[in-house]
């Protein structure tokens, strides 16, 4: 059974007691007084403490045996003093002086064997002991003085040894990081595992770009709480129970990480692993090249983590998001802002491709979606994220802002005070409108009271975005929700059922295959036709056709497929298939269909 160190109240003799030492940390932590004391070497003399019982935990770095009057210029600092007090003066001034000097020079304890110099401790070396808080002990009963230094030092060698072996796990690791390319977050998780503790990495306005193991309690107000703490180097901070370094190069310092709590490791051990943390951050980065980037993956895995309902808690889920930068508030919003470019310059990774065969000029040349600039559709990806960012900024909109999927941008905005749904969609339509982005949608859920629901109502927000996007242009508005697309969004939804692909497939391969042999333009036309309502004479006006050239044109599209324009349901069935078509090309990463003009034979 382990055992701790007690005290009897009635005899102050120290007493191994069964049960009370905690499980030993897989880092040994530093030998301290209280320990040295526990030892069965130093049981053996009835060991009697008589001052300063609050500072047993001080380390022992060493155990140093010394019998002169001037123990001051022999000691360095964290030595447990064992003597017999032989060469110590009568004179009270002369044995104060001698306390003094042994708490000047940092030792931890003062442990004297009497009866052969002093029957009992003098009381002045006791009052002044407790004076400078320096714990000293009596032992009633020779012990071999040889007996201890031997058990202390090999517990303290084998500390070292413990010391040496952690530093090298964490080269190891941290070499692992380095080879791997791992990001930030990376790097602070697995600084978090071997620290035990909250680890928090900020940048220099003291918003948090990386954290792993923190909470609510951790990161709650942490930019104000950050603030105040000043220094520079690797530094403890008592009152928040930090410990502190910067990271950064010689081209100067871009960030701080911080070990956020109480370490399963020595204070050695922390500070090492935090400095060495800090060296594998400042490589990353250099690997990078752009703090920027640190922020904006915190976001996108916030965001991430939100759609994916990988936050539960409200309270973490807002102290997160408050420590990116989200306003407090009590209710929220989702939104989500869809290019209306095609789809395949702002995807590069295709679920599967449909195109409109014989329409598009794009594929029959052999172009499309696998023959594109990935690169550029990132870029273009990117420079939409950026563009609402801004927007959401100019609009004094308090918003979290990431890329989700298809080229979608994703916002959780805060509705703060009297701010009400309508006026942040105003305020973030009307910013976005001087933008240098191509073309643009924006969709919205409904507002929340909690931030867990914002989060689950992107999806919906992105669909309704993805589904608007397709929209003729004539019809846009500012913004939409589920209840403005209609059949487009149900089709979107079905658009990966292989029914409903075939169906549109029916509908439509004749005229397509046509379109194709021919090099004409009925599809087009077809599209122009329903969307018009079936309405020649307005078709005319727009298509520059004759009434005579048109009603030619719709009959030979009637004869190719069989079927009778004049019929509602099969105006119907065949408006149906050619959205499916374009839902399917916007949702494959191919572009939709041009507007061919329907002159072209």
């Amino acid at each position: 059974m382990p055992s701790s160190l007690a005290c009897d109240a009635a005899t102050r003799q120290w007493q191994c007691v069964p049960g009370c030492r905690p499980d030993p940390y897989t880092l040994s932590m530093p030998m301290t007084v209280r320990q040295v004391l526990a030892t069965p070497a130093v049981q053996a003399g009835h060991p009697e403490l008589l001052s300063a019982a609050d500072h047993l935990d001080r380390p022992v770095r060493w155990v140093h045996v010394f019998e002169g009057s001037d123990p001051g210029s022999l000691l360095s600092g964290g030595e447990l003093l064992l003597t017999t007090l032989l060469a110590l003066p009568d004179d009270p001034a002369e044995q104060r002086r001698y306390v003094r000097a042994v708490a000047g020079a940092g030792a931890s304890a003062l442990v004297v064997e009497l009866g052969r110099r002093f029957a009992k401790v003098p009381g002045v070396m006791v009052d002044e002991a407790a004076s400078v808080s320096l714990p000293v002990v009596a032992l009633h009963k020779v012990v071999k003085f040889v007996t201890v230094t031997e058990a202390v030092h090999a517990q303290i060698v084998d500390e070292q040894h413990d010391l040496l072996t952690f530093a090298r796990r964490v080269h190891e690791v941290f070499t692992e990081t380095a080879v791997e390319g791992a990001d930030a977050q990376a790097i602070v998780e697995r600084t978090a595992e071997m620290a035990g503790c909250a680890v928090v990495l900020e940048d220099l306005a003291h918003e948090v770009m990386a954290h792993a193991g923190a909470g609510a309690r951790v990161l709650r107000d942490w930019t104000a709480r950050s603030r105040v703490v000043a220094g520079s180097g690797t530094r403890e901070v008592p009152e928040h129970g930090w410990l502190v370094t910067d990271v950064g190069s010689r081209q100067g310092v871009w960030a701080r990480l911080v070990l956020a709590g109480s370490p399963d490791v020595p204070a050695a051990a922390a500070r090492m692993l935090v400095e060495r943390a800090a060296q594998a951050l400042a490589v990353a980065r250099l690997m990078e090249r752009d703090v920027a980037a640190l922020r904006a993956r915190a976001l996108n895995r916030f965001l991430t983590g939100l759609v994916s309902a990988g936050f539960g808690d409200e309270e973490d889920l807002r102290a997160a998001a408050e420590v990116l930068g989200l306003a407090r508030a009590s209710r929220f919003l989702a939104v989500c802002v869809a290019p209306t470019l095609p789809a395949d310059e702002m995807s590069s990774s295709p679920r599967h491709v449909m195109t409109f065969r014989g329409e598009d000029d794009i594929s029959r040349k052999g172009g499309g979606a696998a023959h594109r600039d990935p690169l550029a559709g990132q870029r273009r990806e990117q420079a939409l994220a950026d563009a609402v960012a801004t927007a959401a900024a100019t609009a004094g909109l308090s918003a979290l802002t990431g890329p989700l999927e298809d080229g979608v941008v994703g916002l959780v905005v805060a509705l703060t005070g009297k701010l009400t749904e309508a006026a942040a969609l105003d305020r973030l339509t009307a910013a976005l409108k001087p933008s240098r982005t191509r073309g643009h949608v924006v969709a919205t859920a409904r507002e929340r009271d909690r931030l867990v629901q914002a989060g689950a109502d992107l999806p919906e927000a992105s669909y309704v975005a993805r589904a608007a996007a397709l929209m003729p242009a004539p019809h846009r508005q500012d913004y939409y929700r589920i209840t403005d697309i209609r059949l487009r969004g149900l089709l979107m939804l079905l658009a990966d059922d292989s029914r409903l692909t075939a169906f549109a497939e029916r509908e439509l391969a004749p005229l397509l295959v046509h379109d194709d042999r021919h090099r004409t333009g009925l599809v087009a036309l077809l599209r122009a036709y329903l969307e018009a309502g079936g309405n020649v004479a307005g078709l005319a006006r727009t298509s520059h056709l004759s009434r005579q050239a048109l009603y030619a044109r719709l009959r030979t599209i009637e004869k190719v497929l069989g079927a009778d324009l004049g019929d509602a349901e099969t105006r119907t069935s065949l408006h149906v298939a050619l959205l499916t078509k374009e839902v399917g090309a916007r949702g494959a990463g191919s572009a939709p269909p041009p507007a061919r003009d329907p002159a072209v034979d």
